[in-house]
């Protein structure tokens, strides 16, 4: 019995740490891409978390119909600043075969539109798949937590 007790355990352990280790991977990566998509609205350090040829999409927090991240979206100038952009209590919940992920997390901040400053507080879920070894982004949804608002809804 203890001979296949210890490598069953030693495989648990072993899968559990690469379990762990995706996670933080795919916060760190979700982390990311808000700094470069969110509030720095680069276009091409945001292509790295595509996949080439698809449409990635976002349901945006102020109700818009559904966006295409594309290059149109990243180069339309937005109309408010953000001030202040802070992501928090990440959960990360990985598909039986590891080809998927959703990542869920909250974000609090505020921004200035029209010479106000605006509280934000919204509900996140990033949606990732594995293209070819690599973790990409293919869908988010933003929405604004109970009492709160998202983006502007004339953002552009």
């Amino acid at each position: 019995m203890k001979k296949i007790y210890l490598p069953t355990l030693l495989i648990a352990f072993i899968s559990f740490g690469q379990t762990q280790k995706l996670k933080e991977t795919l916060i760190k990566k979700s982390i990311k891409w808000t700094e470069v998509a969110s509030t720095g609205r680069n276009y091409e350090e945001a292509k790295k978390f595509l996949i080439p040829n698809i449409d990635a999409s976002t349901f945006s927090s102020n109700g818009t119909p559904l966006r295409k991240y594309d290059e149109q979206y990243f180069n339309l100038p937005v109309k408010y600043k953000w001030i202040r952009f802070e992501t928090d209590n990440h959960t990360v919940q990985v598909s039986p075969n590891n080809n998927t992920a959703v990542v869920t997390f909250n974000v609090d901040g505020s921004y200035l539109f029209e010479e106000n400053e605006i509280n934000y507080a919204v509900r996140v879920s990033f949606v990732w798949t594995n293209f070819k070894g690599e973790w990409k982004k293919i869908h988010s949804h933003w929405s604004p937590r109970k009492g709160a608002v998202g983006i502007p809804i004339k953002d552009r």
